[in-house]
């Protein structure tokens, strides 16, 4: 007897299964909470990332977070593709010639996009880091009833 499963599938047996080992407490997340509470022990960037979070504000904070990231994500994945192919047009437009490849000019475009992003990175990552603290403060704010 064979059990076929779709991939949704075997992603809620996977999900349960560690549900039901960490119930049990055969799974711990002590290593989990050690790296958020390190990361919550350095805010950064921006003072409203420094503040103190009660446990109404924390629950609401990561229920929002886990809510709207995947929407955020895509947004700036959509960004990041609609100035990566608007620039690769103008490029093309610029330098084509016969006979190269459209994929070029996509790749050198992404290529600068990365090292905009590597060298402007003091601009953004303390503020990032500081926004991860807040989050990681606030789910251990809201773990703790």
């Amino acid at each position: 007897m064979r059990i076929n499963l779709t991939r949704p599938q075997w992603f809620l047996v996977s999900v349960s299964t560690l549900f039901v080992l960490t119930y049990f407490g055969l799974l711990s997340w002590g290593k989990v909470q050690e790296a958020l509470e390190a990361v919550a022990a350095k805010p950064s960037g921006a003072k409203v990332f420094a503040t103190k979070v009660d446990r109404a504000d924390a629950i609401f904070m990561v229920f929002m977070f886990f809510f709207l990231t995947p929407l955020a994500l895509a947004a700036l994945l959509g960004l990041i593709g609609f100035l990566g192919a608007m620039l690769a047009g103008f490029l093309e437009a610029l330098w084509k010639t016969p006979g190269m490849p459209d994929w070029l000019f996509t790749g050198f475009v992404y290529l600068l996009l990365l090292i905009l992003a590597y060298f402007t990175r003091a601009l953004w990552l303390p503020h990032t880091v500081g926004f991860f603290s807040l989050i990681a403060r606030a789910l251990i704010s809201a773990s703790r009833g």
